[in-house]
């Protein structure tokens, strides 16, 4: 009984760490589809392309780049069956976050917080004289680094929305790319009222804010949705 439920236990944090850190799975591939879309899509916005592209095997779409070194690319599997244009998009979106520099801006600012916040508060921390001045040091540490956190996380949202005005400014199908994001909303429903509230802690905003920032900035896009997103952004 033991043996099993702890079998089950594995099974379940094995899926979760699969799931979380999908990336830790993906291969390089030598995918003449993926290298001609890169190419195209660097040529286009005059970026040097990615020299290498990885794939890892999952049933969801995802894609994420190191905005640091910028010399690589990985998407799961089932975003590859996407079609060519959701795919471009999702390049343009992620070399966005290496031509805007979001990786080395969130760096910079996570640094300056920890400097002006958190190792003030340690420093207070490490040189109280009484258990109730730890207790108080302590618990400020953990409120700060909350705070810090919520921070960082609201900026990684805007640079979210900066990279996908990006893609679907520079898109050759700028529908497409939406059509993308409403397929979030078609795997995984989100309620407005709960969404508001986790948004705050999550370094991705939903796919319904994201559909609602791209509109309101491009109004004409609005029409891509009526086949796709039922009632467009505002009713979902």
């Amino acid at each position: 009984m033991l043996v099993n439920r702890m079998q089950q236990y594995k099974k379940v944090l094995k899926r979760f760490i699969r799931l979380k850190f999908w990336w830790l799975y993906a291969k390089p591939v030598n995918d003449t589809f993926l290298y001609d879309i890169n190419q195209a899509v660097a040529k286009k916005i005059g970026m040097k392309p990615f020299k290498v592209i990885k794939v890892a095997e999952a049933s969801f779409y995802n894609a994420m780049v190191f905005s640091f070194s910028c010399k690589s690319i990985t998407i799961t599997s089932f975003l590859k069956e996407a079609g060519r244009d959701a795919i471009e998009g999702v390049f343009l979106h992620e070399y966005a976050h290496c031509k805007l520099k979001h990786g080395q801006k969130l760096f910079c600012l996570a640094l300056l917080l920890l400097i002006l916040s958190i190792l003030p508060v340690t420093y207070l921390l490490l040189n109280s004289t009484s258990m109730i001045e730890a207790v108080f040091a302590s618990i400020t540490l953990a409120l700060v680094y909350i705070f810090v956190q919520l921070i960082l996380r609201r900026k990684a949202r805007r640079f979210e929305y900066e990279a996908d005005l990006f893609a679907a400014l520079h898109a050759t199908n700028s529908c497409a790319y939406i059509d993308l994001l409403c397929s979030f909303l078609r795997h995984k429903p989100f309620k407005n009222k709960i969404n508001k509230i986790t948004e705050i802690f999550s370094s991705h905003p939903s796919p319904h804010s994201r559909i609602e920032n791209i509109v309101r900035h491009f109004p004409e896009m609005l029409k891509c949705m009526e086949n796709t997103c039922r009632g467009g952004p505002g009713g979902i």
